[in-house]
């Protein structure tokens, strides 16, 4: 009996060892045939994000109160929100000049008459400085016609194109074109460069197509870091007041030439194996940008 439990532990003894040989030696294997890569990790793209916010590239106010008493609104043509242009009529009123009109036509009856008894080949000196005052007289007469014609039936012009609003208040405005405002601290003002696409997302997700069209010179604020507005444009009518996020173009994951393999060819590492993968990318100077096939974090294999 003893000699078959002797058996037995060195039959166990034996398959133990015969197991860590197996499991010891194929991680040797393994490991020996494991290849050290030489990697670079994608890095973010260089797209930049800003806040920016639907407001008018100009405002001026506009008013649909009477100046006296005697002054009446007659008619009113725009509703608000309607779109206007420069010079159009807004509103018409009216004052009642007649006594007025009738003095001063009776002052240019009187200065007609005058000048027509002067009228003559031979004048005085005298005759002739008469006319001269009495011609004088005429023309104030006339412009004052032209002043109380104006004043009795007086219109409010549009000062810009524009939006017209009226506030709750009842104060009226004609807001100019909508343009996207949006601010930048000194460090990144050198992202916004004039002239440059960029990407408008509206607050539901849409995205639409603009470009940098203004930046400010001098901060509107200088409390420990420094500010600057800038404006963008974009073709797309947007209400006054959205919130936007404005996203700049980017060019790409920059990936150096070690990690290329071929004209759009890269290996990526996964589980410490290399696999083939094409990608869209282009050129600039000795670097890659890779626009589409990649992303931050991937792990490239260098040559």
């Amino acid at each position: 009996m003893k000699k078959i439990k002797i058996a037995i532990w060195g039959i166990n003894v034996v398959l133990i060892a015969v197991i860590l040989f197996l499991v010891l030696g194929n991680g040797f294997k393994n490991d020996n045939n494991k290849t050290d890569y030489k990697t670079y990790t994608v890095q973010r793209d260089n797209t930049n994000y800003f806040n920016g916010i639907v407001q008018e590239t100009d405002k001026q106010a506009v008013s649909d109160q009477p100046k006296s008493e005697d002054e009446s609104l007659t008619s009113t043509h725009v509703i608000n929100g309607q779109k206007v242009t420069k010079g159009e009529v807004l509103f018409s009123f009216y004052r009642d000049m007649s006594s007025d009109l009738a003095s001063a036509n009776a002052e240019i009856q009187q200065a007609q008459l005058a000048i027509q008894a002067y009228n003559s080949t031979d004048k005085t000196t005298a005759d002739k400085i008469e006319l001269s005052k009495n011609q004088e007289v005429l023309a104030e007469a006339q412009a004052k016609i032209a002043k109380l014609n104006k004043a009795q039936s007086r219109t409010v012009l549009a000062p810009i194109s524009g939006t017209y609003y009226k506030d709750d208040a009842g104060r009226s405005f004609i807001y100019g074109a909508p343009v996207i405002q949006g601010n930048v601290n000194e460090y990144s003002l050198d992202k916004i460069k004039l002239g440059a696409n960029v990407t408008i997302i509206k607050n539901d997700g849409t995205k639409i197509s603009g470009n940098y069209e203004q930046k400010d010179v001098i901060p509107y604020s200088t409390h420990n870091v420094s500010y600057y507005h800038f404006r963008v444009a974009t073709e797309d009518k947007l209400p006054y007041g959205m919130h936007v996020q404005i996203k700049t173009e980017s060019d790409g994951y920059k990936i150096p030439s070690k990690a290329v393999w071929n004209k759009d060819t890269v290996y990526l590492l996964k589980n410490d194996k290399k696999h083939k993968k094409h990608v869209t990318m282009t050129k600039k100077d000795q670097d890659y940008y890779v626009i589409d096939g990649l992303k931050a974090g991937d792990k490239l294999v260098l040559k």
